[in-house]
C-alpha cells in the first residue's frame, strides 16, 4: 500500500498527459512494448501531430432537462482560451443508442458506457449498506437488457475490484452485487490514513482511465460515495513548495487521464452522517466557473474532477437509485463536437474550454478543458507500473522476469469466484532499505477473468508491500512470499490471468489458467463474510496468509 506522508510519493515527477486527439507516443508494438516493461520502463515520448478535440455536450433548458432536438452545427460555438474554433464535425443526441442486437462491447462507440464505482473505501460500513441496497435498488428498475453496457467495480481499503465487466444483462449485474462481501472500512475509520484514501482514490480514478483507453466512445463514472478526502494546498501545514506542486501534477495527470478517455465523472454523496467539513469543499468546488487558470491551484478534490470533467456532484442526497439513473440520462442524451485548435501550446498550462448555444436559456455542460504537455516533466514511475500491469493483464504474452508460481487454487460454485495463493521467488526483486533494518518491496498483483476474446470479465488489483527482517541479496532470494488473492470468474469467462510487477524496475511475471483448470480444482462454498481489517504486509517467515473470504 502507498502512502503519501511522509510525501515520498512525491519524490519523483510526474507526466502531464494530453488529450489522445492531441498527442502520439512514439514507442513500438505492443508485444515489443511489453517485453521491454520487464527490464527497464520506456519513457513516452509525446509528439503533437494531430489536433482534434473531442467534446461530449450536454445542454439543458431552464428547468434541467436535456434538450434534445432542435439543435445543429451552426447552433454551437467552441472557444479555447478565449480564441473562437471552428467545428470539425457534429453528432445529434439520436446518434448515441445502440443499434438492434448491438453486443456488450458496443463496437462502434455511438452509445456511452456506464461504470458503476461503490466507494467502501471512504464511507461508513453503516453507510456503505445503504449505498448497496440502493445500488441494487437502480437495478432492478432496469429492463433485463439494459440501454447500454454497463460495469461494476468497488474501492476497498487495498484494492481497485471489477465485481463485473461491461454487460447489457441485468442479471450478471445483481449477481456480482449481491455476492459483494462485507467489509469494516478500516482506513475510513482511522484518521491516520487521510493521505492513504486520497492517493488510492485518485490511483482509482487513473486506474479506471487506463482499463478504459480502448474503449470507444463516452464514459460515465457514477461514482456512488464521498469520494477521497479533499486537500487544502495552502492551508496544511506539513506541505512543502515542493509537495504542493507534486499534487498539482498528480491532479493534472489525473484530469487529462480522464478527459483523454472520454470520461465524465459524476459523484453522489449520501445525505447521512458524514465529513461536512470535507463535503462542503467537494460541492462547493463542482458548482463553481474554473476561470481560465488551474482549476486545482487552491485545492484537489472530487468536485473538481466533476467539474472538469462535464461531469456533476449531487450532496446531501438519499434518493441514490434516483441520481444513478439521472446521471445516466445526463450521460447518454448528449452532442459530440469536436474541432481543430488554432493554437497548440507545449507549456503545460490549462487549456480552458467553453461550449455557448445561441439560445441564451441553455445551459451547456461539457469537459472545461486539458493541461497542455510540458516537456520539463518527467514520467511517473507509478503510472508507467499502472499502465504495464494493465496492457500485460490483456496480452497474451508470457512474462517471466518474476519467477511466480500457484501454490493453491479454490473455486466457490456458489458465488463465481476464485481464491488463489500465488508464491514469488526471485533473487532479482528489488529490495529497499526501510531504515530499521529491514527491507521492502512493493508490488502490483493483478488477477484478470477473460473471455475467449480477450474481453475482461471482472478484474482486481492490488497493492503489495513485504517487509523482511533480512538484508543480504543471499539470504533475501531464498525467500518465498506467498500472496493471496481472490477474483469473480464468471460462468462466461474462458481463462485467468494474474501478474505481478514490482512497483520498482517494472519487472513482470505472469501465468495462466484455463476454465478446464479452473473447473477441476477443489470446490467450496463461499465462506461467510467476515468483517476484518486490513491485512499487514505480509513478513516472510511468519505463518503465510490464508485465502481471503471471496
Amino acid at each position: 500500500m502507498r502512502r503519501l506522508l511522509p510525501f515520498k510519493l512525491f519524490a519523483c515527477s510526474l507526466a502531464i498527459f494530453a488529450p489522445a486527439a492531441l498527442i502520439a507516443q512514439n514507442q513500438a508494438g505492443g508485444q515489443n512494448q511489453l517485453s521491454q516493461s520487464q527490464n527497464q520502463p520506456p519513457v513516452p515520448t509525446f509528439r503533437v501531430t494531430t489536433s482534434l478535440v473531442f467534446l461530449d455536450v450536454t445542454v439543458l433548458d431552464k428547468k434541467g432537462n436535456p434538450v434534445l432536438t432542435g439543435l445543429t452545427k451552426d447552433d454551437f460555438h467552441i472557444t479555447q482560451d478565449k480564441k473562437p474554433q471552428r467545428i470539425f464535425s457534429f453528432e445529434a443526441p439520436q446518434v448515441h443508442v445502440l443499434g438492434p442486437g448491438a453486443s456488450d462491447e458496443n463496437p462502434d462507440g455511438k452509445a456511452p458506457v456506464n461504470i458503476i464505482v461503490l466507494d467502501q473505501l471512504n464511507t461508513r460500513f453503516q453507510d456503505f449498506a445503504y449505498i448497496r441496497y440502493e445500488a441494487r435498488r437502480f437495478l432492478m428498475e432496469q429492463p433485463e437488457q439494459l440501454a447500454a453496457p454497463a460495469e461494476l467495480l468497488v474501492i476497498r481499503d487495498s484494492s481497485l475490484e471489477m465485481l463485473q465487466g461491461y454487460t447489457r444483462n441485468r442479471a450478471d449485474l445483481v449477481n456480482a452485487l449481491d455476492h459483494l462481501p462485507a467489509a469494516l472500512p478500516f482506513e475510513e475509520m482511522n484518521a491516520m490514513f487521510v493521505w492513504d484514501r486520497f492517493s488510492q482514490s485518485i490511483d482509482a480514478l487513473q486506474q479506471i482511465a487506463l482499463q478504459n483507453r480502448g474503449v470507444p466512445g463516452r464514459k460515465n463514472v457514477i461514482w456512488v460515495g464521498h469520494g477521497g478526502p479533499g486537500v487544502y494546498l495552502y492551508v496544511s501545514p506539513e506541505l512543502s513548495p515542493a509537495d504542493i506542486q507534486a499534487l498539482r501534477e498528480y491532479a493534472h495527470q489525473t484530469t487529462n487521464m480522464l478527459v483523454d478517455s472520454r470520461i465524465s465523472l459524476y459523484v453522489i454523496y449520501p445525505g447521512l452522517q458524514v465529513n461536512r467539513a470535507a463535503i462542503s469543499m467537494s460541492s462547493m468546488d463542482a458548482a463553481i466557473d474554473l476561470g481560465e487558470d488551474d482549476p486545482f491551484g487552491g485545492n484537489i478534490n472530487f468536485g473538481l474532477f466533476a467539474n472538469a470533467t462535464g461531469g456533476k456532484l449531487y450532496f446531501n442526497r438519499n434518493d441514490l437509485d434516483h441520481l444513478i439513473g439521472r446521471s445516466e440520462q445526463l450521460g447518454s442524451e448528449y452532442y459530440t463536437l469536436t474541432y481543430q485548435p488554432t493554437e497548440v501550446r507545449d507549456n503545460g498550462r490549462f487549456q480552458r474550454i467553453r461550449v455557448t448555444v445561441n439560445n441564451r436559456d441553455y445551459r451547456v455542460v461539457t469537459k472545461a478543458g486539458y493541461f497542455a504537455p510540458d516537456p520539463h516533466i518527467n514520467t511517473d514511475p507509478r503510472l508507467q507500473a499502472m499502465t504495464n500491469i494493465d496492457e500485460a493483464s490483456v496480452s497474451s504474452v508470457p512474462f517471466t522476469a518474476l519467477h511466480i508460481g500457484l501454490r493453491s487454487v479454490v473455486r466457490h460454485p456458489d458465488t463465481d469466484t476464485v481464491d488463489m495463493i500465488v508464491q514469488l521467488k526471485d533473487k532479482n526483486l528489488p529490495w529497499l532499505a526501510t531504515g530499521d533494518g529491514k527491507s521492502a518491496a512493493s508490488m502490483l498483483l493483478e488477477a484478470v477473468s477473460r473471455k475467449q476474446d480477450g474481453q475482461v470479465l471482472a478484474s482486481r488489483i492490488l497493492h503489495v508491500r513485504v517487509v523482511t527482517p533480512l538484508q543480504s541479496a543471499e539470504e533475501r532470494a531464498s525467500l518465498i512470499t506467498p500472496m493471496s488473492i481472490s477474483v469473480h470468474f464468471p460462468r462466461k469467462a474462458q481463462d485467468l490471468r494474474v501478474v505481478v510487477e514490482s512497483e520498482e524496475g517494472g519487472r513482470m511475471g505472469s501465468f495462466d489458467l484455463t476454465r478446464k483448470m479452473v473447473d477441476e480444482a477443489p470446490a467450496e462454498p463461499t465462506p461467510s463474510p467476515q468483517l476484518q481489517p486490513r491485512r499487514p504486509a505480509y513478513v516472510p517467515g511468519s505463518k503465510p496468509p490464508q485465502p481471503p473470504p471471496a
